[in-house]
């Protein structure tokens, strides 16, 4: 390992209590999504025959009507084509008030034979209609999608999605806990390739070691602290603590495809985590395995959809980190009014409908451009 993504200057012992106090203060949501796929929709990897684990790991959850009527029918055996959709939440526990948002918002499409699956990111900022929704009196606005969550929680979130897409869900997740990363500190940190140089807009130390966030203004357009040195993650494989992590596939704001990167980012880790949780160091300890599951549980809020994790785990055992597939949606960012959205080209619709017809293998060989590679060894070439 060359050093960048190592630990650096957060490294020392006699700096665990700062790091602990700034670490509670950073936005996970972004990540969480992405590890409760792992955790949810394809939790079989590798757990052949671990139906105590999965019972424990069901037992540990916690449960919620989140995808109000953008469900299948309910209780259905499990048989692919499975859709699953997974929210990570901006809430604040320590600032209520500002209500919520959704981050990460990706669909995990199984295929019918329940070999591979496909992760379709859905741009957050997508220029969309919100329907009405009388249980909280929203009235309906024409805005960024991922207000759908602040309007009227997961149950409108979901069903904003489902009118988008035209698809309904065999279960859902949404993650807005602070204390996900002990989930990843289960794992004992994540094996990551980064693809490309990414300078974190949220994590820097002044010369004497003193944690500060290196830039102002990370909203729009970040602006440098003077005598603050980011935290900068380099291209190669490393191995990364926790924080690295989920810091890493937070950053968009000074990656040359801003949103898109980060959308890339989160597939790969989620690919990362499913590697390392099939990883015989995981799968052969007891202990740790348990542990991981049961802080993923806890980590998160899910709807099966009267189906249960174990008959979950089952049906999807045969589904590896290296049949999985990452996918972008043919979208591009637009200024409308002032405000910065993303706007679907004209042929977004085909992706959708490749998703209900469960033929994104086709999909996928006819939209090469449109493939996020997963191994982080390639980042694509710069939009536009």
């Amino acid at each position: 390992m060359d050093g960048h993504g190592s630990g650096g200057a957060y490294g020392a012992p006699w700096r665990q209590e700062r790091r602990q106090a700034w670490w509670r203060r950073l936005r996970w949501r972004r990540a969480l999504a992405v590890f409760a796929a792992v955790a949810c929709a394809l939790t079989g990897l590798g757990l052949i025959g671990a139906v105590t684990l999965a019972s424990r790991f069901d037992n540990s959850i916690h449960r919620g009507n989140l995808l109000g009527s953008a469900r299948t029918t309910p209780g259905k055996d499990v048989h692919g084509p499975l859709n699953f959709l997974l929210i990570g939440s901006n809430y604040r526990t320590q600032d209520p008030s500002n209500g919520e948002r959704a981050d990460t918002i990706m669909i995990v499409h199984v295929a019918k034979d329940l070999s591979h699956a496909y992760l379709v990111s859905v741009p957050r900022d997508l220029y969309y209609t919100i329907k009405p929704y009388p249980p909280t009196q929203f009235a309906g606005s024409t805005e960024k999608i991922d207000a759908a969550l602040n309007y009227g929680g997961m149950p409108l979130m979901s069903q904003t999605v489902s009118d988008l897409t035209g698809l309904r869900f065999d279960g859902a997740v949404e993650a807005r806990f602070d204390g996900f990363q002990q989930a990843v500190q289960a794992l004992g940190g994540v094996d990551l390739c980064v693809d490309e140089k990414t300078v974190s807009v949220h994590i820097g130390h002044t010369a004497d070691g003193r944690y500060a966030m290196p830039y102002t203004n990370t909203g729009a357009h970040p602006i440098p602290v003077p005598g603050v040195t980011p935290q900068v993650y380099y291209p190669g494989c490393q191995h990364m603590v926790p924080w690295q992590a989920l810091d890493y596939v937070r950053q968009r704001e000074l990656l040359p495809n801003g949103d898109y990167d980060r959308q890339r980012h989160q597939q790969q880790f989620i690919t990362a985590v499913l590697k390392q949780t099939a990883s015989a160091g995981t799968l052969t300890d007891p202990i740790k395995l348990d542990k991981t599951l049961r802080a993923i549980g806890q980590a998160l809020t899910i709807d099966t959809n009267g189906t249960s994790v174990t008959d979950f785990v089952y049906a999807l055992k045969g589904i590896k980190a290296s049949s999985l597939v990452g996918l972008k949606a043919p979208s591009h960012p637009e200024v409308i009014g002032n405000t910065s959205y993303v706007v679907g080209e004209p042929d977004l619709p085909d992706l959708w409908a490749a998703i209900r017809d469960d033929t994104l293998d086709a999909y996928a060989a006819a939209h090469p451009s449109l493939v996020n590679p997963l191994d982080g060894h390639a980042a694509p070439p710069t939009q536009g």
